[in-house]
């Protein structure tokens, strides 16, 4: 019996990623991390995957204390992981500086964008939160089924319908 190879296991996850099978991905982004708790790539993915795809308690406390690592980080992929736990927690004045770096670092970053509009949202800045969610439609492929980029269009028209009104 073959050892699983690291280069391996990654691959199936961003297989299962891809594949919406997201507690899979995360079921080896887990193993990946208890090998390796030291790589940043594979807490970045284990972290991001569980705020992302959970909502529990636990899940998003365990994306916390793996997260805690980038809070200084210039990194936008990783501010961009932080700032999502952070708001996930109800913390989203301290979300935001985080997620408007990330948003500067990944412009065409089509999920970096809605996190940020939902933190605008989460503040009460609701023009901000509208272009936002603009921003993250606009950077998404065409056809892009994925519930945040479903979210923002519903936002948007929610945000627009009330701004008539």
């Amino acid at each position: 019996n073959i050892p699983e190879d690291a280069n391996l296991l990654w691959a199936r996850a961003s297989y299962f990623e891809t594949d919406g099978n997201f507690d899979g991905a995360i079921g080896i982004y887990d193993k990946l991390y208890e090998q390796n708790s030291n790589s940043i790539v594979v807490a970045n993915n284990l972290a991001s995957m569980l705020s992302t795809y959970r909502d529990d308690e636990a899940s998003l406390e365990r994306a916390y204390v793996i997260s805690r690592r980038f809070r200084d980080t210039e990194i936008p992929a990783l501010q961009d992981t932080y700032g999502w736990i952070t708001h996930r927690r109800g913390e989203s004045e301290e979300a935001l500086p985080y997620l408007e770096a990330a948003a500067a670092g990944l412009q065409n970053d089509a999920i970096v964008q809605y996190h940020l509009g939902q933190v605008f949202l989460a503040l009460g800045r609701r023009e901000e939160a509208l272009s936002q969610f603009r921003k993250a439609v606009e950077v998404a492929a065409t056809g892009d089924v994925r519930p945040q980029i479903v979210q923002a269009k519903a936002q948007i028209e929610a945000l627009q319908n009330e701004a008539q009104n």
